[in-house]
């Protein structure tokens, strides 16, 4: 016959590895992955570098180009005698020059874009490089019973509540 107290220790020892299974975890790290961060990274940094080295070089083309533009007018006008000192002459030659800086100004900011997006996914890459993926599961009610340990953990700690629950019955 089974007498209260034995039940109520099964009962505790039931009620242990419920709480036990439900908060056990397997953290396992994979070791088929490969992480291609540092890869990533240096080939984002790689093209933001070339980004803004592009942007330069659009840069020049443009200021060349201004250049060039800006000799041709003058040779042109002062080949039919127009004074270059005030005038019409001069407000063409200013608005040429604010056209071609706004230019130079839009070139350099999407070139600066261009290099923060690189700079980003560089920095993106960085991060994933020093996070580890974990992959956690919950461990199966089998597995949990057949664990050594857990048997015995589980028993300690039911035997333990079954000295308290004597205790208090023999108060």
């Amino acid at each position: 016959m089974c007498s209260v107290v034995g039940v109520g220790a099964l009962l505790a020892v039931a009620a242990t590895a419920v709480s036990s299974n439900q908060s056990s975890r397997k953290v396992t790290m994979s070791s088929t992955s490969v992480n291609t961060a540092p890869v990533d990274s240096y080939v984002a940094k790689t093209k933001a570098n070339y980004a803004r080295a592009e942007g330069n070089r659009t840069i020049n083309e443009a200021r060349n180009r201004y250049l060039q533009s800006e000799g041709q007018v003058q040779s042109t006008l002062a080949a039919g005698n127009v004074s270059l000192g005030s005038g019409s002459a001069i407000d063409l030659l200013v608005n040429n020059r604010g056209i071609a800086q706004r230019q130079m100004n839009t070139l350099r900011h999407q070139s600066d874009v261009k290099a923060w997006e690189y700079d980003v996914a560089g920095a993106k890459a960085d991060a994933r490089n020093v996070v580890q993926t974990a992959h956690v599961e919950q461990d199966s009610w089998r597995e949990t019973l057949t664990d050594p340990l857990f048997m015995i953990n589980t028993t300690r700690k039911g035997l333990s509540l079954f000295g308290k629950v004597s205790q208090h019955a023999a108060k």
